[in-house]
């Protein structure tokens, strides 16, 4: 009787971890600061850099994790006070 042929095992690519920036409460206020500094400078910002921000902010850690349909709001968020922003 003829043995089964063996079959390399499937290697699975390694995917990087993701990189998760977490920050004690205490220091709140400068993420709040950096954001808001990032923000003042928005429309100077080149449009893949604004939407690479866009995308990590969707799916960044943050101490109120439960926003429904946080992408549509953000996008609507900058997009609010144009006049505001330089």
């Amino acid at each position: 009787m003829a043995q089964p042929e063996k079959t390399p095992p499937k290697t699975v690519e390694k995917v990087p971890a993701r990189k998760v920036f977490k920050y004690p409460s205490e220091e709140e206020t400068f993420v709040r600061r950096i954001g808001s500094a990032t923000l003042a400078h928005w429309n100077e910002l080149p449009a893949e850099l604004r939407e690479k921000i866009l995308v990590e902010a969707i799916s960044v850690w943050d101490r109120e994790y439960n926003t429904p349909q946080l992408a549509q709001k953000l996008d609507v968020f900058v997009k609010r006070y144009p006049g505001r922003l330089r």
